[in-house]
Order: C-alpha cells, then structure tokens, then sequence
C-alpha cells in the first residue's frame, strides 16, 4: 500500500524533485511519506570530482533535498521549511556508476522547528549498503505557499 501524502504536499515534492539541479543531478524519489523519504542517483561523470568520486557538495546538497522531502508530506497545507542548520560528516567515497541511496526521517516535529536525520548509503557491486554520509538537519517552519 503507498502512503498517502496531501496534494499541496505532492504538487511541492514534484516541484522540488524536478527542477533542474536535481533533475541535472539524477536525483530519483524511490519512497516517500510523512516524516521519511529515500531517493537515489548513479554516480555520473556530471557529478563527480577530479578523482572520479561523488562530488561533496552533490553529497551536501542532495541530503538536505531528501530531508526536505521527508520534511514537506508533514506540514499543513500553506506551510514551507527552509533548513537553518546542517551538520554534515561524510565517511567514504562513491565511485562512478555507484548507486548512492539518501534516507530521511523527521527525529522531532516542533511547533516551529522540525528535525532531522539523513543518512546516504553506496552499493557495492555485492549489494552490500554502505554508509557514505550523515547529515543532521534542522528546518524552521513558516507559512508560505508556493506556485
């Protein structure tokens, strides 16, 4: 069964996911609900480094996009979140052609604040995951709707 999320909560995760960085990046939404998201991307030539691995900043970047994910099916209809924190470490590289998976939760949904957790993985050639990242994110919540 597919959770349900709203569709203000759809028409924004549609929006996010498509635009032209994550679409440049090869970002994919595999499963997301209220409170969580995975996604993932292949490691291309387009997003990789002088040593022919994920490039950090796609790392960063895609991290706060899947928290973000996570983070949009959980509030009301009208609301928004920008991230006010990011507390990043990263721990192994990601090859080209590697499948690198993001996982996203909510730890806490505040009145004005909500907190979260996500974690990026590479497959091995075994299927084995293997953490690459982690990230702690906080994300303050307003009212804004969006086009």
């Amino acid at each position: 069964m597919t959770p349900v999320i709203s569709d203000y909560a759809k028409h924004l995760s549609d929006n996010l996911i498509l635009h032209s960085y994550q679409k440049y990046c090869g970002l994919k939404i595999v499963h997301q609900e209220a409170g969580y998201c995975k996604c993932e991307l292949v490691v291309t030539e387009a997003i990789d480094n002088l040593s022919h691995t994920l490039h950090g900043g796609v790392i960063y970047s895609m991290l706060d996009v899947t928290s973000m994910l996570a983070t949009i099916p959980a509030l009301e209809d009208g609301e928004y979140a920008l991230t006010s924190s990011f507390n990043t470490s990263l721990m192994s590289a990601s090859t080209l052609g590697q499948t690198v998976e993001f996982e996203a939760k909510i730890t806490r949904n505040g009145r004005n604040l909500i907190f979260t957790e996500c974690r990026a993985f590479k497959i091995e050639p075994s299927g084995e995951r293997k953490q690459v990242a982690c990230a702690q994110l906080t994300k303050f919540r307003l009212k804004q709707q969006l086009e």
